[in-house]
């Protein structure tokens, strides 16, 4: 995997070096880390946009393009007619500079998920790293212990026994760390020994009648001493300590249950008269403890190393050690680049709720708009001039936020200002607001226009009262969703109430 994470960012380096000449601004609302792989976006999106329109290209594409109409359609055809869908809808949003909004948009998105392959490469490298730098067991079989003062650490290990064609075998144990002074471990001893004659016992009130497991700890808390426990007969009792007697005689059996207390090269014993049993090994657990058997070995040879040479053979048998370590750098690098593609898609989504809250505005601001429209006409100015000075009053207070309506208002006004005509200038304003209660109003104003003014100012006038009622009930089926979207709180707050009332009552009457 670490040379998948190294290729990764190796491509991304490559990609800034060549893209280090494109010229792209960072907008306002572009995330702060996505502004370094700006350049390297535009740099893949003009390579992208090339292939695009080359000729050979093109060609093949209207070929696949007719065959899949005649199989119900292509990948091909699908991706063209969202990528005509999304230009609409961006057109609709920003109405100057569509083409150059949408590559942005798409450079955008692309600079995204360059953020994202980077950043999983960049995780998943780490943890990739980091587990390589825990690693005790050297290539030649030297595994290292802490120092001093840092405790045991566990290790697992896998030994494969008779070369390829033996077995192998994982087990796990636990390394001590760097030893103490004779004279300290002469100084703890006492008070060990106390530790362990109390705690032994378990649940058991004295060693003669073993009814319950033994409490057989591997070392006292706050001593460095390692403990082994030696059974006479491992049938009644395991080495944990826990207790087998479905089978025992009525009179019990007595067994010498050996408690060995190891640091480093002294050793203390304590025999107390006990039922033991030895667990049930299966052919797994014997090779384990082989294997921790000869290690052992070779710990207690070593004391006094930084570490030891781990056993070469085992029942005659040479022996080929690895350390197993996990590694879930993969998983994170599939985690965060999963991430990536989901943010990657889910952008077109966000586009889609501005589009709907574009078309809500417009819909909320269609009365305001038509009666402003039929004031300004009533007042005794033409059409064109009522949407000049409509345009000219919201750019002077357009600080106030944007609204899409006069923004299609002031793009109408540039149009008629740079030569083209009243009808087209109304007809293109009707097709880009979409709803009906434009078009309706863009119809009366043409048909002004080609029919004569009779009737307009009546019409107008009529339209923007349909406009408030329609307002009116728009509002009323808002306050119906919100009662809607309250329900399910007001049910979970009519629970609480009911437990505040209950739960009082039924205290009370157990009181009585």
């Amino acid at each position: 995997m670490g040379m998948i994470y190294a290729g990764i960012l190796a491509a991304l380096a490559a990609l800034l070096f060549l893209s280090r000449k494109e010229e792209i601004r960072a907008g306002a609302d572009t995330p702060t880390f996505s502004r370094y792989f700006l350049k390297p976006a535009l740099w893949l999106y003009k390579r992208y946009e090339r292939d695009e329109s080359d000729e050979e290209n093109r060609k093949r594409n209207i070929r696949k393009e007719r065959k899949g109409k005649r199989k119900g359609g292509s990948a091909w055809g699908k991706k063209k007619e969202a990528g005509l869908r999304l230009r609409e809808e961006l057109q609709l949003l920003y109405p100057a500079g569509a083409e150059e909004r949408f590559r942005r948009y798409q450079v955008e998105k692309l600079s995204g998920l360059l953020l994202v392959c980077f950043a999983a490469a960049v995780i998943g490298g780490l943890i990739r790293i980091s587990g390589g730098m825990e690693q005790r067991l050297t290539e030649d079989g030297w595994l290292r212990r802490n120092s001093y003062g840092e405790g045991e650490t566990d290790v697992r290990l896998k030994g494969q026994v008779g070369g390829t064609e033996g077995w192998e075998q994982e087990v796990e144990l636990t390394l001590s760390e760097r030893r103490y002074t004779g004279q300290e471990l002469d100084e703890m001893i006492p008070q060990v020994r106390a530790a362990l004659e109390q705690e032994i016992q378990g649940e058991n009130e004295t060693l003669d009648e073993i009814r319950s497991s033994l409490s057989l700890p591997s070392q006292v808390k706050g001593y460095p001493f390692q403990i082994t426990w030696k059974s006479g007969n491992y049938e009644l009792i395991r080495a944990d300590g826990t207790v087998n007697n479905e089978e025992v005689r009525e009179k019990g059996e007595i067994v010498e249950l050996t408690a060995v207390l190891s640091c480093y090269e002294d050793i203390w014993e304590e025999s107390f008269s006990v039922r033991v049993c030895p667990p049930v090994l299966t052919q797994e657990e014997k090779r384990e403890r082989l294997l921790l058997e000869e290690i052992e070995k070779e710990d207690e040879a070593a004391a006094y190393e930084e570490g030891f040479w781990l056993p070469q053979q085992a029942e005659g048998e040479e022996v080929v050690w690895t350390e197993e370590r996990s590694d879930s750098s993969l998983l994170i690098f599939l985690l965060v680049t999963g991430m990536g593609i989901v943010q990657y898609r889910f952008m077109d989504d966000d586009l889609r709720k501005r589009l709907e809250k574009r078309e809500r505005q417009l819909l909320l601001s269609y009365p305001e708009f038509i009666s402003k429209l039929t004031l300004l006409m009533g007042a005794g100015l033409p059409v064109r001039a009522a949407f000049m000075r409509m345009a000219s009053d919201y750019q002077k207070k357009k600080s106030n936020g944007t609204n899409y309506v006069y923004e299609e208002l002031l793009l109408a006004c540039r149009e008629m200002e740079s030569g083209i005509t009243e009808i087209e200038a109304y007809e293109h304003f009707g097709l880009r607001c979409r709803l009906p209660q434009y078009r309706k109003c863009v119809t009366l104003l043409v048909q002004n226009l080609k029919k004569g003014s009779a009737g307009l100012l009546a019409a107008l006038q009529e339209e923007a009262q349909n406009s408030f009622e329609e307002r009116k009930r728009n509002a009323r089926e808002e306050g119906e969703r919100a009662g809607t979207r309250l329900l399910l709180p007001m049910m979970m707050m009519l629970a609480v109430v009911m437990v505040l009332i209950l739960v009082p009552a039924c205290f009370s009457f157990a009181g009585m």
